[in-house]
């Protein structure tokens, strides 16, 4: 018998209704940008540290640097429908964006307000994945958080450090478990996968997988129904967002035989995306993640993220799925 790791098997089974109520919305229309104030931007300029503008030094900036200065704003892409990272969630009656990226948006605009030594919020845009491409391409947004830095997407846009990586898990129907086309020396021969347009995903499985039957989709509420439904037979899906899954829909789980890591030459892990030309911003978001990676506050991005989540069991699970941490 395969070894395999059901994630229905995990206590305490979260509807599918919960996911629902954090506000997952259809790809067909983007959410109206969501501009919160961060904790940086809220403060009195006079506490925070002297910078070399403000002790009378002329400092130049590249594009979005000095835009964040002169306006006071950033303006970050998300696709809001992956917990964890990002996702909605009704809070006192409320659409709130919540997620350890979304926390890292607003973790960034304040240590950019530190460094400009000026009030800087940050404003989230809710789109689809393409969009999210799209709109850093054409430069209409500063950065968008968990993209990886491929070869490809180098030729259009710049990428910081990565802060994390995950296993791409494959997920099936339970009554399937033992159906001959998804034993592994059948390298998914004939099988139609849902997979992330756009994604690196897409890609490096269909280098993984190159006899299966990979079908896109714009959204990954629609991956999920897709398999579920039965009009596909499997998707490809980030570990952590595939363990929430299962967990909310107990008739599917992860076939860990059939899983695979991702080249780190494919996929260097997840990065924030900058339009190109602004390599001071880049450098600074580099810093500003060496330094939360090393000092526990990516982490407690996380936890929150889970608390977030009202299931404070997945924190085990979860704190072990970044393959970045691992020798």
């Amino acid at each position: 018998m395969k070894r395999r790791w059901m994630a229905a098997a995990m206590a305490a089974v979260m509807a599918v209704s919960t996911l629902a109520g954090c506000g997952a919305k259809s790809e067909e229309t983007q959410a109206p940008p969501k501009v919160e104030t961060t904790q940086a931007a809220q403060a009195p300029a006079e506490t925070q540290a002297p910078t070399e503008a403000q002790a009378g030094e002329t400092q130049e900036y590249g594009p979005i640097l000095q835009k964040a200065k002169e306006s006071g704003k950033l303006v970050a892409a998300i696709n809001a429908q992956s917990p964890p990272w990002r996702f909605h969630k009704i809070v006192n009656g409320e659409d709130k964006l919540c997620g350890f990226e979304i926390s890292m948006c607003y973790g960034l605009a304040d240590y950019v307000s530190e460094k400009l030594g000026t009030k800087v919020e940050v404003e989230i845009n809710d789109m689809t994945f393409p969009g999210v491409l799209a709109a850093l391409q054409a430069g209409q947004v500063d950065f968008a958080p968990s993209l990886a830095g491929t070869e490809e997407r180098r030729q259009n846009m710049d990428f910081s450090i990565p802060y994390h990586r995950s296993l791409q898990t494959i997920v099936i129907k339970k009554d399937r478990e033992n159906e001959e086309i998804f034993a592994p020396d059948k390298g998914m021969s004939g099988v139609s996968t849902a997979s992330l347009q756009g994604s690196s995903t897409s890609v490096t499985f269909a280098e993984q997988y190159p006899q299966a039957n990979l079908i896109d989709y714009e959204s990954t509420p629609d991956i999920v129904l897709a398999v579920a439904n039965g009009k596909v037979d499997a998707a490809v899906l980030n570990e952590k967002y595939a363990i929430l899954i299962c967990k909310a829909n107990p008739d599917l789980m992860i076939d860990y035989d059939l899983s695979f890591d991702i080249p780190v030459d494919r996929d260097p892990g997840a990065s924030i995306a900058i339009p190109k030309g602004n390599e001071d911003f880049v450098e600074l978001v580099d810093e500003w993640l060496n330094t939360i990676l090393s000092d526990g506050t990516f982490s407690s991005y996380e936890q929150e993220a889970i608390a977030e989540l009202d299931d404070p069991e997945l924190l085990e699970g979860f704190s072990s799925k970044n393959i970045l941490n691992k020798k």
